[in-house]
């Protein structure tokens, strides 16, 4: 069982372009409806972009939270953004880090990559260490269709037919 899992994230990692990435980590297949919880952690001050590999077996919408915290007092992070990049590495779309609140519509079966992007600072004149990250949450729905819109044929149609209902019993009567 652990070899399928082995061979699903060296999947996942080979479809993706990997020099964009930091470090690169698989959650695996999801299907509507889904939860996958993620994060990283920082000992040392860097520029970093961790990626999120995972599959979709339907056609979804996802909603996320990504949620820095600070146990250093010599550490500091910033979040600064949240993408979806497709199998073929294309960026779908972008959140700033101003809000930890995320969301990708309509998205089709297949591979993809949630590309979380920061940075750690350090704070040269405090002696103390400690560690900083995120953590965060990707939850998969399946998607919301609209009711369809009656074409003009259709409403004539039914108003064809309710005037021959009410024809019919007003001649009965």
């Amino acid at each position: 069982m652990k070899m399928k899992a082995w061979l699903a994230a060296i999947g996942f990692c080979a479809a993706f372009p990997a020099a964009a990435c930091t470090q690169t980590f698989s959650l695996g297949s999801m299907g509507p409806p889904d939860i996958a919880i993620f994060g990283n952690s920082y000992t040392s001050a860097q520029s970093f972009k961790d990626c999120y590999a995972f599959s979709l077996n339907a056609t979804a919408d996802a909603v996320g939270l990504v949620l820095q915290w600070d146990f250093s007092n010599r550490l500091d992070i910033d979040l600064l953004g949240v993408s979806l990049l497709s199998d073929t590495g294309t960026v779908l779309t972008t959140f700033s880090g101003s809000s930890p609140l995320f969301n990708f519509n309509n998205l089709l079966s297949g591979a993809y990559q949630l590309a979380i992007t920061g940075q750690v600072t350090n704070d040269s004149l405090k002696r103390a260490n400690g560690v900083v990250g995120y953590t965060g949450l990707l939850s998969t729905s399946s998607t919301s269709v609209a009711a369809p819109v009656p074409e003009a044929e259709t409403l004539a149609m039914l108003a064809l037919g309710l005037g021959v209902v009410a024809w019919s019993v007003r001649r009965k009567a």
